[in-house]
């Protein structure tokens, strides 16, 4: 039975308030991109810097995603620092790293949480992350969960420091911007619109976290 984080909190109080406004997120994320195509819908979410909580969001909102019935893979691209694997409990072993060295599967690299959501941990930290999340398996790997899933949702490195969300976001349908509420400098906003720009990808929306 996984162990989950307390902060996974739409799934242990499902009728919070704060619940509630991941439920609203989940909404405008349906409403702009979900159901554009026919196959997945691959989001990524990046931050200018760390300690935005972009990693606890993006549990959250793939958990609300799961409780309407939507099938939702989460993916941990941070192979600086990961830390998706901790909120839901899980052993962070072959994982993405293990995927993109040629070492694993597509398939066992896969991880089950709640009821209709899968992930996939980041595994080992890689001193070559960029060079790996930018080749070619990366992209057959999203291809299959596109496949398979009807949301994609991709963790990220800061954006501002490491060209790994750069990379990413040009494989996806669009991106989640991350800042903290009264932290995260404007200017800094402005630059990772700028690289995300740059890279070709569809900015969603910026999510202003831990407002008090």
């Amino acid at each position: 039975m996984l162990r989950l984080n307390d902060m996974l909190i739409t799934e242990s109080n499902p009728s919070s308030y704060v619940s509630e406004s991941f439920r609203s997120l989940r909404t405008y994320i349906r409403q702009q991109v979900i159901g554009q195509t026919d196959r997945g819908t691959v989001l990524l979410l990046t931050s200018p810097e760390s300690g935005a909580g972009k990693t606890t969001l993006l549990a959250n909102i793939g958990v609300s995603f799961a409780q309407e019935g939507k099938k939702v893979a989460l993916v941990d691209c941070n192979l600086h620092t990961p830390a998706l694997h901790e909120i839901f409990g899980l052993e962070n072993t072959g994982g993405l790293s293990a995927y993109l060295r040629g070492g694993a599967s597509s398939k066992s690299i896969v991880r089950h949480g709640v009821p209709e959501l899968s992930i996939i941990p980041g595994g080992d930290t890689l001193y070559n992350a960029a060079d790996l999340l930018g080749s070619e398996r990366m992209v057959e790997l999203l291809e299959g969960l596109k496949r398979e899933y009807d949301i994609i949702l991709l963790d990220s490195a800061p954006a501002l420091n490491y060209t790994d969300a750069r990379l990413v976001a040009s494989m996806t349908d669009g991106v989640i911007l991350v800042a903290r509420h009264a932290r995260t400098k404007r200017e800094d906003l402005r630059k990772t619109k700028q690289l995300m720009d740059q890279a070709g990808a569809t900015l969603v929306g910026i999510v202003m976290n831990q407002v008090k």
